[in-house]
């Protein structure tokens, strides 16, 4: 059965010795730069109820457990909240899907809650354990976000290579043109999912490069920028993606236009060959009196020679316009 509390950390700044806690009883700071991290649950019913014990205020209480929320920021001189995405690298999901943790900051606590498990919080757990703990809440925001980015890099090659590939499938006529339409789709609407979440996370970024806090330095707002700036090369990469496979659609689109035209056009050149003679078989057709020559034993042969020549001028008229 899932819990509330996944993890609760204190964490000492200046030897980053890392302590388990309980979080029904949260120490007092031995130290002013030391701080505890709290990672929720926040798709369990008693979250909410660990939340507003821990003195959060209404609209950030709301922000975290919310049930879906796109990435943005909010930020006052001694709080930041901070909603974000990473891919999803769960086994037989898609990495479309992502996945959202949010973030409550201030100078000695962080409160991160998350549905299902992500790997850049994970890798810093890891780093807890390992002695390698933020010396800093800044710190932890800055070095949780690189994760985040940094672990799309893999994704976004994996699209662009899928995009190229198709392209030159496409180009090169090879493969099944059913096929490569519904590949092609699935690679455009992957690619909107990613973008829908990936624009407000470069924003909120961007945002929390500018604005001030009493915690954060300079420096961890110089690495956020480095982490913007390789976010915005992703979406880069995801629009020359949606072009190449737009490209791709288009040339199979027309490709498929010009299959029809051609087979309509090859009918109605048969629909045409064939009007006049259908014409004179259901006028001598009609079994009526006065049909000249209809007691003539050679009439017959004397009309299909005139058919014969019919279709013959036909095709002369036709070649002749370039119609054939």
């Amino acid at each position: 059965m899932k819990q509330a509390v996944i993890h609760a950390f204190y964490v000492e700044s200046a030897t980053r010795k890392v302590e388990t806690i309980d979080i029904n009883a949260l120490p007092e700071l031995r130290d002013p730069s030391d701080y505890l991290w709290l990672q929720l649950d926040f798709s369990v019913p008693e979250t909410k109820s660990v939340v507003h014990n821990l003195s959060v205020n209404e609209l950030t209480a709301a922000a975290l457990l919310k049930e879906d929320s796109r990435p943005r920021v909010a930020v006052s001189a001694d709080e930041l909240l901070l909603v974000v995405r990473g891919v999803n690298l769960i086994k037989g999901e898609k990495p479309e899907n992502m996945i959202s943790v949010r973030i409550m900051a201030t100078k000695n606590m962080i409160i991160t809650c998350q549905k299902k498990r992500l790997n850049s919080i994970q890798s810093i757990v890891d780093d807890l354990e390992q002695g390698n703990a933020p010396k800093s809440t800044g710190d932890f925001i800055v070095r949780l976000n690189e994760r985040l980015v940094f672990n799309m890099s893999d994704v976004m090659e994996d699209i662009e290579e899928s995009a190229i590939s198709m392209e030159e499938l496409v180009m090169d006529e090879e493969g099944n043109d059913d096929e490569s339409k519904s590949e092609l789709y699935n690679l455009r609407r992957q690619i909107i999912q990613l973008k829908r979440f990936l624009i407000p996370q470069r924003d909120a970024l961007n945002k929390l490069q500018i604005e001030k806090t009493n915690w954060m330095t300079s420096k961890q707002q110089l690495r956020l920028r480095e982490v913007s700036d390789y976010l915005m090369r992703y979406l880069e990469m995801l629009d020359a993606a949606r072009e190449l496979a737009s490209v791709s659609q288009e040339t199979l689109i027309n490709r498929s236009n010009e299959q029809i035209n051609s087979r309509m056009y090859l009918l109605s050149i048969i629909a045409a060959l064939f009007l006049p003679l259908s014409f004179f078989t259901g006028l001598l057709g009609v079994n009526l009196s006065g049909i000249p020559h209809a007691e003539n034993p050679n009439a017959f042969l004397a009309f299909i020679l005139i058919l014969v020549i019919i279709v013959g001028f036909q095709f002369w008229f036709f070649r002749k316009n370039k119609w054939l």
